[in-house]
């Protein structure tokens, strides 16, 4: 399983570059899973969900804490989480995947941060995926 992991991330990359995934993702369900919200919007129950962060005692390798990510492409972020899931399906646990989401969502945030008022969907997908890849080589 793990050696075909990277052909698919790299099936995946092409399906994002081809534009082919857009109207699958349109019907798509925004995420919620693993310390991770995906939303259009900032709600107050987002606000209220992030704000209360528990204090865990864990064997996550990452820092753990909540994360929403607050995207206009919430529909195609939350695509890209989803069919993630599914290849990294028989490699994350009950406690790898508080990980393997956190560096996902962190991965947005953080081009999010870097790119305000000129975000790309094709190019926040892309630094989510290249996080999976890195986490997949690890």
């Amino acid at each position: 399983m793990r050696q075909e992991i990277p052909k698919k991330l790299d099936e995946l990359q092409q399906r994002i570059e081809s534009g082919d995934f857009v109207r699958e993702a349109r019907s798509v369900k925004q995420w919620g899973g693993a310390d991770v919200i995906i939303s259009r919007r900032l709600t107050d129950s987002i606000k209220e969900w992030r704000g209360d962060q528990p204090v865990v005692i864990s064997f996550q390798e990452t820092e753990p804490r909540r994360r929403a990510v607050i995207t206009e492409y919430s529909k195609e972020l939350s695509w890209l989480f989803y069919e993630l899931k599914a290849i990294f399906a028989g490699e994350i646990d009950h406690v790898s995947k508080y990980d393997f989401y956190g560096l996902l969502a962190q991965s947005a945030l953080d081009y999010l941060d870097a790119h305000k008022g000129n975000v790309n969907c094709d190019q926040l997908l892309t630094a989510v995926l290249d996080m999976a890849k890195s986490f997949c080589e690890e």
